[in-house]
């Protein structure tokens, strides 16, 4: 629900309100006996009409003016006048206007006595004022068609000095000019007059644009857009434009008035920012891409592209963590090359690096892409296997010791590794896990080398 509590509230609300209350008022059974006893037409042209007189009711109600102040009054009270209303009959369509505005409130917020009080006294003093303005209607003392003259020339004079104004024939050729369209294009009045308006047509404009503003202004409806024109000198400029096509009392179309107000330099500031934006997103991109490689950088070891010791070390303690809440099995392989300082003694220590990425290849190709392979330091590396039991941890522990025996190395045909296993049991934490694969490992190298030992207790 809606509460009224203040001025700033009740005028708000009255706005968004603004649509049911002329419904409800049109639709009171007094109003409609009015129009049917009168024959009064609820044509285009007249529902216009009541509606603007509702505007000047609720602007009133809401403090914004005085009913003396509304230039639609006098319209309304002619369109009366014309069918032959009585003064009574008017007072009664006020009297209704207000008890809509009162049930719409009461429908969907707080009509408190003082509110509704204030409403009774502005539609009181309204009726009152209304009365005698008719009256002077009914005498024939009131020259409407003057007061709309005058009204119309200050609304041209009004629009002329403040925007862009044209007028075309329905066939596009210009008929109307003012200074300031001049000014903007370049061209003299005499240079536009009689012109087709795609005289300051911008061949950057799509023709779709334009597909678009004919299609809408000629089924009779405005169009609002923006538009880049070009000037005589060939220069452009860029308006806010609204198009509205101006109709006779059969509703044929008659001429089109364009409405335009010159954005150029928002505009040009407009594109300035989005470049200047884009060129901020690609260096952020960059430092992104650059923040991203220069991590990855940081994980990996140097000379193999494998995970190094300290991203090793960070998904170990992740992974134990992991297996001790899901107590899903994971394991651990620890394993050098046998006789490697031999190699670098010998061969020297580029033999040596070869080595060490073949060696590394050999067993990226052949472990799964969830297993953490890493290098531990000079010939030693490390895989966690998760999800891995010690049985598959064996079997895989094998099988990589059997490829890289048969593998025929640069340098050196033969290379062997000998391969230490063990499993993490719910008591083991980081030390104890790698500690107990690092015996088995000691195991394998006391009893021969190329060979794989486990582990299973600390």
């Amino acid at each position: 629900m809606i509460k009224i509590i203040n001025t700033e509230e009740f005028s708000y609300f009255l706005r968004v309100n603004r649509n049911e209350i002329i419904k409800k008022w049109l639709g009171k059974s007094e109003v409609q006996n009015v129009l049917h006893k009168h024959s009064l037409p609820f044509i285009d042209k007249n529902t216009h009409i009541f509606h603007e007189f509702c505007d000047c009711f609720i602007s009133v109600l809401q403090w914004n003016s005085t009913i003396s102040e509304c230039q639609a009054k006098m319209g309304f009270l002619q369109l009366l006048n014309n069918y032959n209303v009585t003064s009574a009959e008017l007072f009664t369509m006020i009297t209704r206007l207000r008890t809509s505005v009162e049930e719409i409130i009461f429908e969907n917020g707080n009509l408190s006595f003082s509110l509704q009080s204030e409403i009774e006294t502005l539609a009181l003093e309204m009726a009152n004022e209304l009365s005698s303005n008719f009256e002077i209607v009914r005498d024939g003392k009131y020259d409407y068609k003057s007061e709309n003259s005058n009204l119309l020339t200050e609304y041209k004079k009004a629009v002329d000095l403040s925007n862009i104004v044209s007028k075309t024939n329905p066939k596009g050729v210009i008929t109307y000019v003012n200074e300031r369209f001049c000014e903007i294009s370049g061209y003299t009045k005499d240079e536009l007059i009689g012109k087709p308006h795609n005289i300051i047509r911008h061949p950057d404009m799509q023709r779709e644009a334009f597909k678009d503003l004919w299609d809408t202004i000629k089924s009779k409806k405005s169009w609002h857009g923006i538009v880049t024109n070009m000037k005589k000198d060939g220069g452009q400029y860029i308006v806010d434009t609204t198009v509205v096509p101006i109709l006779d009392v059969d509703g044929d179309i008659t001429e089109y008035i364009a409405i335009r107000h010159d954005i150029t330099e928002l505009e040009e500031t407009k594109q300035q920012l989005r470049t200047i934006n884009k060129a901020m997103k690609n260096k952020v991109d960059e430092l992104y891409t650059m923040t991203n490689s220069l991590e990855e950088k940081a994980n990996k070891d140097n000379l193999t592209g494998i995970n190094n010791r300290d991203s090793f070390e960070e998904s170990f303690s992740t992974e134990i963590k992991r297996a001790k809440e899901s107590n899903l099995p994971l394991s651990l392989m620890l394993f050098d090359i046998d006789n490697f300082k031999s190699i670098n003694d010998t061969y020297g220590h580029q033999a040596g690096d070869s080595i060490l990425i073949d060696m590394t290849s050999i067993i990226s190709n052949n472990i799964k892409t969830s297993d953490i392979f890493a290098r531990w330091g000079g010939e030693e590396f490390v895989i966690l296997m998760v999800n891995t039991s010690l049985e598959g941890a064996l079997n895989l522990a094998e099988k990589l010791r059997e490829l890289i025996e048969v593998h025929r190395f640069n340098y050196r045909d033969k290379i062997t590794a000998s391969f230490g296993v063990t499993e993490f049991d719910s008591e083991d934490d980081k030390t104890t896990l790698f500690e107990k694969a690092d015996e088995a490992l000691y195991v394998a190298k006391k009893n021969g080398k190329n060979r794989v030992e486990m582990k299973t207790t600390v």
